[in-house]
């Protein structure tokens, strides 16, 4: 099944559909995000959440570029109020439909991928870039920060010193390579390898049982916001609790007894 958006592309594919593409679709603009993008964008997340068969979704970019950030177009369009309705309404409410999305969300990263898009691919549960993308957070240049999450997810995400240097040097060139070994990236595949290894990884994640991918996320991420141990540990245990009583759970101790009562055992 494929439906297209004004900005991205947005299919279901994979075993029994359980993987969703979503594609930004600005190619001619190197994927920047305007505000139809990013309505697009919360309503593709906010759909895929409620589409049973998926378990696993790939974002990336059409064209060159997985996303150089905001369109340069929509800052003419700010003044002091408006500009907190960009970033603490458009910008957190994209970003949080990813992060806090029930879907395994994996970032297939090429091209340049800078500023509001690294916030984007950020905000992805897995980040994997082909050997030729180019990362950086650029908006220090222009006297500003990341106002999508980006600065607080880089503290939580990597060292701290490294985070920094990304940060507060304004590069737009650091490879691959550089942030793989700086604690950022999942992996770094070949470009002419890398569908293929995103597809095996979607396609591996979305063969366990949604409940427990779904559980999984949420407790990372409820650890991630740095909960006391005793707190986080709470999650942990209720959300075990919580599966060990579901129905994927039943079907298992189901098949278990009957394994051990079959003749022979």
């Amino acid at each position: 099944m494929s439906e297209d958006y004004e900005t991205l592309l947005y299919e279901i594919g994979g075993s029994e559909g359980c993987v969703c593409s979503i594609t930004l679709n600005r190619p001619g603009h190197r994927n920047a995000i305007n505000r139809q993008l990013a309505e697009d964008l919360i309503a593709a997340f906010n759909r895929v959440r409620d589409e049973d068969s998926v378990k696993a979704v790939v974002l990336s970019g059409a064209g060159q570029s997985f996303c150089v950030g905001g369109d340069l177009s929509v800052l003419p369009t700010l003044d002091h109020a408006s500009v907190y309705e960009w970033m603490a309404r458009a910008g957190y409410e994209c970003t949080r439909a990813i992060a806090e999305n029930e879907k395994i969300v994996i970032a297939k990263i090429t091209g340049h991928c800078i500023a509001g898009g690294l916030e984007l691919a950020l905000a992805c549960d897995l980040m994997y870039a082909a050997e030729t993308a180019t990362f950086g957070m650029t908006e220090i240049t222009m006297g500003v920060l990341p106002g999508w999450g980006g600065t607080v997810r880089l503290a939580r995400t990597m060292p701290i010193h490294r985070a920094k240097e990304l940060l507060l040097t304004g590069r737009k060139d650091y490879t691959s390579a550089q942030l793989y070994e700086m604690g950022l990236l999942t992996g770094v595949r070949a470009d002419d390898e890398l569908d293929l290894a995103v597809g095996q990884v979607a396609e591996q994640i979305a063969a366990h049982s949604a409940d427990a991918l779904r559980m999984g996320k949420s407790v990372m991420n409820r650890a991630f916001e740095g909960l006391p141990w005793d707190a986080a540990y709470a999650i942990e245990r209720n959300a075990v609790g919580w599966l060990f009583h579901s129905q994927y759970a039943e079907n298992l101790r189901a098949f278990a007894l009957s394994a051990m009562t079959a003749p022979g055992s």
